[in-house]
């Protein structure tokens, strides 16, 4: 069995059945583009990522950095998807409530966008002897070139025509090699209604979405049920989508850093052709300077007989101008021989021991020897200075070679895997010292939402005496009391994230009350803003609390997670953390500093958008000192937010 390159089209099959049943009814919120996929957010319950590209059309959730908008984005975003279809010749439709997406995996890969049928956008125009694709055309399928495989009657006109064979299966049927050859294996592909029967019960396997997807070690591949074809090892995986997920990630990961590889490969191409050229700039003016300053140093040599010549070449030339050429022409004189005259120049040409030098009439020839001299200095001059630009140039050149397999290992860490959210990670959240969950808006609607929904009439309430700032809430197991330390640390929570932080306070007090003292219910006469509240009772108080955070990396598994906490919880929930006080660091600056730390402990801190961390940063800061964590598993947190859930 071939390594899989790309899904076939019953592969399609079970994609979209898998599709149907996660993503039907999500709105397509964004859609980005980087080398040859497009990329679609789309939100149901959570945020999900669909992909598309000339290899596979599935769920995704590994996220590059360095996405740009897609120009279809103005087309679908904020659509409805309603339905998934794949129509067994590798096309998938995604029906919108705006339109419909068709896109085709058979080469060459196309998106098309239409409306009532109407092309609005597509990816690249394309025209064959059966079909045109454009702007403004009606959209018309790709023409399907075998039998339906779903119905016998096909299959026994395919046996009369061609006979019974994994090839006849593969190109007769459009069930692709993989899949015929599994219909064999399994039919032995000597009985009609034995193969039938093999291609029945895959069908219905796919179409019905009951699938035992695994990926194969050895060779190579992924398939929606283990196939009797292959007797590599394999692992089962829980969905399809996730398989295929898996198994073609590391492919579009590589396809992406050998296109960055290949721009550095094209400018080290570049750079080494400039390095030639200089190269052989810098040796002919080497060559030109040494042949210039032997003939000076020749000259210099035998000054004496050059004048001698010179003197006499001036009585002829002065003599007879027009027979000067054919008068010099040979003579000799102390070794000295004239081999030709340039009237135009006015230079004579002349060889001594087989070197040729040229003296001009209207100079001496110490004054010729001097000129030599200073031309072959100023060619001297220009080739060190060709020969720093030489070492400059194979410097970039030995850089952009060095760059080569970091830049391999940046683009895979630079892959964000995207997990379903637990609950609590909508709000700011982190787990104290003493094991207590702590939640905390992050605007005035979370604030709200907070109380509402999610504080109970025993759980703590905490508020920094400021205007401005989240509501912070100690989920409290009832009947159980909240301990001094997990207290302090909430109020720590609540005065770092209140305005407080951006006033370049260094302190503040935070009360607290129980959740059955808060109320939406403003006095008669009086009106509550969103994220407002009415306490009543007595308050508790904490007093001077210092208004300090720490910001941590935490990684389980494939997923890395931002955690922001208390200095004394934070060692607990994160690998790696960083502690910010109040200071003068403008936000982005101080959170570029922190994902530089991350990154030298974790490159997989890489994957971290900078504005990710922003948020987590209160305000102007300065980072205190940086310290490693002792994770608790993720399980574990799950668990501890799980029992005080509602």
């Amino acid at each position: 069995m071939p390594v899989k390159k790309a899904l076939n089209a019953l592969d399609l099959v079970a994609i979209a059945a898998e599709l149907n049943a996660a993503l039907s009814g999500g709105r397509v919120i964004r859609v980005y583009r980087l080398g040859d996929s497009h990329y679609f957010k789309i939100r149901v319950s959570d945020v999900a990522y669909l992909i598309a590209n000339p290899r596979r059309i599935s769920q995704t959730w590994r996220i590059p950095q360095d996405l740009s908008p897609s120009p279809l984005r103005k087309f679908i975003e904020d659509c409805v998807i309603n339905r998934f279809e794949a129509n067994l010749d590798r096309v998938m439709s995604i029906d919108l409530n705006c339109g419909r997406l068709i896109i085709e995996l058979i080469p060459p890969f196309n998106m098309v966008f239409t409306v009532n049928g109407n092309v609005k956008w597509l990816l690249h125009e394309y025209r064959s002897k059966d079909r045109e694709i454009k702007v403004g055309s009606t959209y018309s399928e790709p023409p399907r070139r075998f039998l339906d495989p779903r119905f016998f009657d096909n299959l026994l006109k395919l046996i009369e025509d061609t006979g019974l064979s994994d090839e006849a299966l593969a190109k007769g049927l459009g069930l692709g090699i993989d899949w015929a050859r599994e219909v064999c294996v399994r039919s032995g592909c000597s009985d009609p209604v034995l193969a039938w029967g093999s291609i029945r019960s895959i069908l219905e396997a796919l179409h019905l979405g009951r699938l035992k997807p695994v990926i194969y070690t050895s060779p190579s591949y992924v398939s929606p049920i283990p196939l009797h074809s292959i007797k590599g090892e394999f692992r089962e995986v829980e969905s399809f989508n996730r398989a295929v997920d898996d198994y073609f990630t590391s492919i579009e990961v590589e396809r992406v850093a050998e296109e960055r590889v290949k721009g550095i490969e094209d400018e080290i191409a570049r750079l080494e052709s400039s390095i030639k050229e200089l190269e052989d700039t810098v040796g002919k003016y080497l060559r030109e300077a040494e042949n210039l300053r032997r003939r000076g140093e020749l000259i210099m040599s035998r000054l004496y007989e050059f004048s001698e010549l010179h003197e006499a070449l001036l009585r002829a030339y002065m003599t007879n101008k027009d027979s000067f050429r054919a008068k010099v022409r040979g003579i000799e004189y102390s070794g000295i021989k004239v081999i030709d005259y340039d009237p135009l120049r006015k230079t004579v040409k002349v060889t001594v021991n087989n070197n040729e030098v040229e003296l001009t009439l209207g100079e001496s020839p110490g004054e010729t020897a001097a000129k030599y001299f200073e031309e072959a200095k100023r060619l001297e001059k220009k080739a060190k200075v060709a020969e720093a630009k030489l070492t400059e140039l194979r410097s970039k050149v030995d850089e952009l070679r060095s760059r080569i397999n970091e830049t391999t290992e940046e683009t895979r860490a630079t892959v964000r895997f995207v997990a379903s959210r637990e609950w609590f990670e909508k709000f700011r959240w982190f787990i104290t010292s003493g094991g207590s969950p702590v939640l905390a808006g992050k605007d005035a609607g979370q604030n709200e939402a907070l109380v509402k929904r999610y504080m109970n009439p025993w759980d703590l309430f905490l508020h920094a005496d400021v205007q401005g700032g989240p509501v912070t809430v100690i989920k409290v197991t009832k009947g159980q009391e909240v301990n001094q330390q997990d207290l302090i640390e909430a109020a720590q929570y609540a005065a770092a994230y209140s305005k407080a932080w951006k006033l370049g306070a260094n302190s503040i007090d935070v009360y607290y009350v129980k959740g059955e003292q808060v109320s939406k219910r403003a006095p008669s006469g009086e009106y509550l803003t969103k994220g407002g509240f009415m306490i009543y009772g007595q308050r508790g108080w904490v007093r001077g609390v210092e208004l300090i955070i720490s910001v941590g990396l935490r990684i389980d598994g494939d997923v890395v997670r931002l955690v922001s906490a208390p200095p004394t919880a934070a060692a607990s929930l994160t690998n790696y953390y960083v502690t910010l006080k109040p200071g003068n660091g403008d936000r982005s600056e101080v959170a570029g500093r922190i994902k530089e730390l991350f990154t030298k402990r974790y490159p997989e801190a890489r994957q971290i958008p900078v504005e990710h961390i922003i948020e987590h940063v209160p305000g102007p800061s300065l980072i205190a000192e940086s310290n490693a964590g002792n994770p608790i598993d993720w399980n574990t947190v799950k668990g501890v937010f799980s029992k005080v859930a509602g």
